[in-house]
Parts: C-alpha cells; structure tokens; sequence
C-alpha cells in the first residue's frame, strides 16, 4: 500500500468533491478517482458513496480517515527528522554575499560540490556583514565576501577581482572618454547598488576623498536594473564590469584602480579547514 495515497484519501474526504480535490493535489479526477477505487480494492472496503452532490464517507470511510490522520502526521515527523539528520551530515556549509554568484565559477563550484557529500548544497545570497558574521559563529564554514576581512581569526584568499567602471549611455558628455578621474562625477546624477552592497560604501568613501558627496538618484539591488536605468537617462552608474559595451550603454575607466574583490573566507581554527583549504586551490 502506497502511504502516499493516504493523503489523496484524506483531501478527497475532506473536499466531499473529486474535482476539487484533485486541484489540490494537481491531480486529474479520473487518476484521483483511480487512486481511491484502489485504495478501496486494497483494504476490501468501500470508503465514499458517489453522489451527484458529492462523494459521501461510509462507516469504514469514516473510520480509515481517523487513522491516517494519525499516520500521516507521523510519517510527516518522521520525515523531518530523517532531513535534519540528512543535514547533519552536510555539515560544511557556503554562504554568498550579494553580487559574488554573479561572478564566481558556478561550473566550478557545484563540481567540487559534488565531490564532497559532505557539503549542503544552497545558494543563497546575504548581505557582505552577514555572511561574514556567520563564518566568525562558526554558523557557515566558507564564505565568498566582498572585500578582504580585517579580523585575524579569518583567512582569506582573492578569488576574484573586477575592474569597477562608469557606464554612459550614447550622447551623454563621457561617451568619447577613454577614462575619467572620480571628482569629475561631482554634479552627475549617478546609479549605484544600494546599502546592502559593498561597492556603495566604497563608492562613499572614495568620493569622500575628494570631499564632495555624490548625487546618488537610484539605488538599487542587482546590476540589470542599473543597467535599464542608464538605458533610459536616469543617470549614469557605478558598477562592477558584468556587462558588454553596446551602441547605447558603454564602460569607461575610471582612474584609481578602484576593484570590485571577491574573497573565499574562512576560520583556521575550525574542523572543516581541510575541506576550505581544498576549495581554494580548487579554484
């Protein structure tokens, strides 16, 4: 017998209708109806009298509906119990700030994922404080983070670096620059990612050198809708280079060397050093 079926037993007495349950289960009502005549044939019982206003539960329905509650309720738990065991097992666990799947080998990493079983397997985005903060709890065992970490308990190996550029729509006073100097953005309307990000803080600071806080118009969460802003003239941006020059948008340098860093970190002090050390040769 087919546990799973006792939950299609359990919708169809509850809806009282074979076509609302089987929406629920995103079933059909001719495969739900086959999975109760087979339950019924299974258990030697008729469990529903059809009718024209319904399915209507017999004394034997009645009856197996109040012990497959209980069932299900413990296979449910079972089930819970057996994925947090499940994850236990993966104890090593990778944490992303915002902004670092776009750039780091994804090919790469789900390889050595695969690899090592011992690895959960997820891929959400943080922003770059917290996922730091997680590795130093000992919550997380890897973090991709932007920027290089100052505190000592940490190690941290570059794993990539991009160049962060302006990037101009056509007809727009830069657009036959090679190159500019920071303190010429001065008096433009500019679009940056938002406080979550690093480069917006790196952005603040870099301005702040030459004493003039830039006009910030927008402030957003990924690349794409910098991208669509400068596209209609809403300003110019600050970004990491993700994006190809085009006839309408493209990147000029800026002065400085200013880069965009991505970082693998980790704590020496920790079981998992060996997996981490691994990971960063790997790439």
């Amino acid at each position: 017998m087919n546990t799973k079926n006792f939950k299609c037993f359990q919708i169809v007495y509850e809806e009282k209708n074979l076509s609302a349950a089987a929406k629920k289960l995103f079933l059909t009502p001719q495969g739900l109806g086959k999975i109760i005549r087979n339950l019924e044939e299974e258990c030697g019982a008729t469990f529903f009298i059809r009718t024209k206003e319904g399915f209507v539960a017999t004394e034997s329905g009645r009856l197996f509906y109040k012990k497959i509650i209980d069932i299900n309720k413990s296979l449910n738990d079972l089930m819970i119990e057996v994925e947090h065991l499940e994850k236990k097992e993966k104890r090593f666990k990778v944490g992303f700030a915002s902004g670092t799947i776009r750039s780091i080998d994804i090919a790469k990493l789900e390889e050595f994922m695969e690899q090592h079983k011992e690895i959960e397997r997820s891929w959400t985005e943080c922003e770059n404080s917290y996922v730091k903060n997680q590795i130093l709890n000992g919550d997380i065992s890897f973090g991709f983070t932007i920027g290089k970490p100052q505190e000592k308990n940490l190690k941290s190996v570059l794993i990539d670096s991009k160049e962060v550029v302006l990037y101009v729509y056509k007809g727009h006073e830069f657009w036959d620059r090679a190159s500019i100097d920071l303190q010429e953005i001065r008096n433009e309307k500019i679009i940056s990612m938002n406080e979550k990000h690093h480069i917006y803080n790196d952005l603040l600071d870099a301005c702040n050198l030459y004493d003039f806080i830039p006009n910030i118009v927008a402030l957003v969460t990924e690349g794409e809708s910098i991208y669509r802003l400068i596209k209609n003239r809403i300003g110019i941006g600050i970004s990491p280079k993700f994006y190809p020059d085009t006839d309408e948008i493209r990147a000029i340098k800026i002065n400085g060397g200013y880069t965009w860093d991505i970082y693998g970190v980790y704590r020496e002090d920790t079981a998992d050093k060996e997996i981490a050390d691994e990971l960063i040769d790997f790439f």
